[in-house]
């Protein structure tokens, strides 16, 4: 099964940025040709709630919005929070609230007590398969009364924007069919250097560190030849599950090779990639390998070589380069332990 998201806000996926920048244009033109407050596409997420993705301001708009409260731009509002999107996404249906002010459903609305927005106009954003994305929405200080023109509007925005998840829910059907290593569920080695290009991409840009960790199986020729090729296909996997679990959500991983793994992400210092690789060693410990078909019983678990690199801002190394000196790492390690 495909996983379409890969993160828990979609806006936090480096893949949908494109878009995002195509999206904020069209907020800030709704919000300025119908003379609103604010404009925002909210993503929606069952357990976490409602988060604005794209926001046409960047704090509380109104005089009477309360200055002490996180602006709607950066809060997070809980799943029952009693807010307009919520309306939206109950319903499944467009709402417009003319004007809030005095009417007791909306008593305890943060929108209207906090940030003073006093109308409301929302439709559903949806997936593919009518699952909910979220909302595009205008919030208004003072009372509106939209044409229909104008709600027309908002609609033909969000067909945009659905067009946009149409398509990201392809590039990510595509990028797992072939981007996928079928045996541990990692990026295989094109998926690695494509989303570790757009990692280095984003470093140069927003001036940050790259840490760079290879890692390899030790000894699977034993494996393979003791115990049979199926235990060498489980350790492989055990390795794999153990680097999904210790790795950051910001950081990409995969299989680049027969028994060589490769990890990148955001760093500090070399510190962080410590933290990485001594979990995985732990979570390695911990496996417990079982194969009926093993050509004798294990009693080992699968131990690993690591390098790690960390490439400082400004970033000037190709990512061939980086790859090559946190290999040299790696190999540093193995022979330490001849």
């Amino acid at each position: 099964m495909v996983k379409i998201k890969t993160r828990d806000w979609l806006a936090d996926d480096d893949a949908i940025a494109p878009s995002l920048e195509k999206w904020q244009r069209a907020v800030d033109l709704m919000t300025e040709l119908l003379g609103a407050s604010a404009g925002f596409v909210v993503e929606y997420n069952e357990k976490l709630g409602y988060r604005a993705a794209i926001s046409s301001v960047s704090g509380n708009t109104s005089d009477t919005a309360d200055t002490a409260s996180p602006p709607p731009a950066l809060r997070t509002n809980p799943p029952q929070s009693n807010i307009y999107c919520r309306k939206v996404i109950d319903e499944k249906a467009a709402f417009y609230e003319p004007d809030a002010q005095n009417k007791p459903e909306w008593a305890d609305n943060p929108e209207l007590t906090k940030d003073g927005f006093r109308s409301y106009y929302g439709v559903p954003l949806t997936w593919s398969d009518g699952t909910l994305f979220g909302t595009i929405c205008v919030f208004d200080n003072q009372p509106t009364n939209y044409p229909e023109s104008f709600q027309r509007l908002i609609e033909t925005l969000r067909d945009l924007i659905e067009t946009d998840l149409r398509l990201y829910e392809h590039y990510q059907t595509m990028r797992n069919v072939s981007l996928s290593d079928q045996l541990t569920g990692l990026n295989n080695r094109a998926g690695f250097e494509l989303l570790a290009r757009q990692k280095i991409r984003i470093a140069r840009r927003y001036h940050h560190h790259i840490g760079l960790i290879f890692i390899d199986l030790d000894d699977m020729k034993h494996w393979n030849d003791d115990y049979g090729h199926a235990a060498g296909d489980a350790a492989l996997k055990a390795l794999g599950t153990a680097i999904t679990d210790s790795i950051r959500e910001v950081d990409i991983c995969g299989r680049i090779g027969g028994d060589e793994f490769a990890i990148l992400g955001y760093v500090r210092n070399r510190g962080d990639l410590t933290t990485i690789i001594t979990r995985i060693h732990n979570a390695l410990s911990a496996a417990k390998i079982s194969v009926p078909a093993s050509k004798k019983p294990i009693h080992e678990t699968p131990k690993i070589s690591a390098g790690a690199s960390v490439f400082f801002e400004p970033v000037r190394e190709s990512l061939e380069a980086m790859m090559d000196q946190a290999d040299r790492e790696m190999y540093r390690d193995k022979n330490r332990k001849r």
